[in-house]
């Protein structure tokens, strides 16, 4: 019998940097992590944190960013241009896609490192804001813009693309009021329902043809 071996990428040291530093900034936030810390967990030296990251401030601004990556499962954002004939059926897709990420992070390190970012902004929010979430927004609003069919200028397409992602953020960063209510709230296990609510209202704001289908 021949065993065919399955060759395993080595994990970069800088990349275990990057999970270390994720889990005590999440645990600690920006100002109580320290890199010694890090190192610790990393299993590496300053040395290397020098080398791959600088200092401390850029380790920070790069680590924001590799979790914003990292959220969700991994499967690529939805795109008007896959579809360009349909901008419904993309927004559809855009908001199924930004849910299920949103609540998959969850009380993950992820989530809680952006509650932390959010809750008291650094520096690095610039970076993570120009880098790695204007392009969503961006997508989001080319799609939006698609399904008004030029209808609206600039200002309003981006206040429907703001009340899109606030439909979605509610689930993520008001679950802990949420799950207090009565009856109880909606979490992952109902994504598809959320998902299926936000995108029948934001179709029908949008477009004066949409008929829901589930109706």
């Amino acid at each position: 019998f021949v065993v065919l071996m399955q060759r395993v990428a080595p994990v970069s040291t800088r990349e275990t940097i990057l999970e270390a530093a994720l889990s005590v900034f999440a645990e600690s936030g920006y100002d109580l992590g320290t890199v010694r810390e890090i190192c610790q967990r990393a299993d590496a030296n300053v040395a290397a944190v020098n080398y791959h990251f600088g200092d401390k401030a850029t380790l920070y601004e790069e680590v924001l960013q590799y979790a914003y990556r990292s959220a969700g499962t991994g499967e690529p954002m939805p795109r008007l241009s896959e579809n360009p004939t349909e901008p419904l059926t993309q927004l559809r897709r855009w908001i199924h896609w930004y849910l299920r990420r949103l609540l998959q992070a969850g009380q993950t390190e992820v989530g809680r490192l952006m509650a932390r970012e959010m809750a008291s902004p650094t520096p690095a929010l610039d970076a993570l804001a120009s880098r790695a979430v204007q392009p969503v927004f961006s997508e989001l609003n080319d799609i939006v813009q698609a399904v008004t069919e030029g209808r609206l200028n600039q200002r309003e397409i981006r206040l429907h693309s703001t009340s899109i992602v606030g439909q979605c953020l509610i689930y993520r960063s008001g679950s802990a009021m949420l799950e207090r209510l009565d009856p109880p709230h909606f979490g992952i296990d109902d994504a598809i329902e959320i998902a299926d609510h936000i995108a029948a209202a934001a179709c029908a704001a949008l477009s004066p043809s949409f008929k829901d289908s589930t109706a």
